[in-house]
């Protein structure tokens, strides 16, 4: 899967939240995400609309970021579900070590071929 595809299939199943997400889906996304996050970021820089003193987000930079929550929550879970994991574990999230552990076990390859949240993904094609 490239990056055009993972982040057409995250944003158009924004609120599936049941199946399973290969690696490349979940990494492609959020590299995507913070990409764009970066490029927006400094275009208020540039045009004034935030002051880089101030440190504080722009109108953009909010908008796009609750833009993206859902369908990041959303791939997240399908992710943990490859891993056989609940997407509850994203609640792991309110300690600061939750989100390492979350990252970490997204890394992971899928373990096995077909789970509760059904087939590999990346047998399917």
């Amino acid at each position: 899967m490239n990056m055009k595809d993972a982040v057409t299939f995250a944003l158009v199943n924004w609120k599936n939240f049941d199946g399973r997400a290969c690696r490349s889906e979940f990494w492609y996304f959020y590299l995507a995400s913070i990409l764009l996050g970066f490029i927006i970021q400094f275009f208020e820089v540039a045009t004034g609309i935030v002051d880089i003193e101030n440190a504080g987000a722009g109108i953009l930079s909010l908008i796009f970021s609750l833009a993206v929550t859902v369908p990041s929550i959303s791939v997240t879970s399908r992710r943990l579900h490859d891993r056989g994991l609940s997407g509850w574990w994203q609640l792991s999230y309110v300690t600061l070590i939750g989100i390492f552990v979350v990252f970490a076990l997204c890394a992971q390859p899928a373990k096995d071929e077909e789970n509760k949240w059904g087939t590999n993904p990346l047998l399917k094609q």
